[in-house]
């Protein structure tokens, strides 16, 4: 006997793979800006460093918070 399966649950789970995939791509963008930040702060003269470092807490921040939701 066939199982009927409402439209919405499949149209729920194909937004949910899609809404994943997407928080992935951002994840993957959030440490490769990090990375970036990282080493650009090694780099930088000692009165940008403050600056450079609230926004390296910031990505961190937000790295956790979206990893957190995977």
């Amino acid at each position: 006997m066939a199982e009927i399966i409402p439209l919405q649950s499949i149209l729920r789970a194909r937004r949910r793979q899609s809404d994943h995939a997407r928080l992935q791509r951002c994840v993957r963008a959030i440490e490769q800006s990090l990375q970036i930040h990282l080493e650009e702060f090694t780099a930088a003269p000692a009165e940008e460093k403050a600056v450079r470092a609230s926004k390296i807490r910031k990505l961190g921040e937000l790295l956790e918070y979206a990893t957190h939701l995977l």
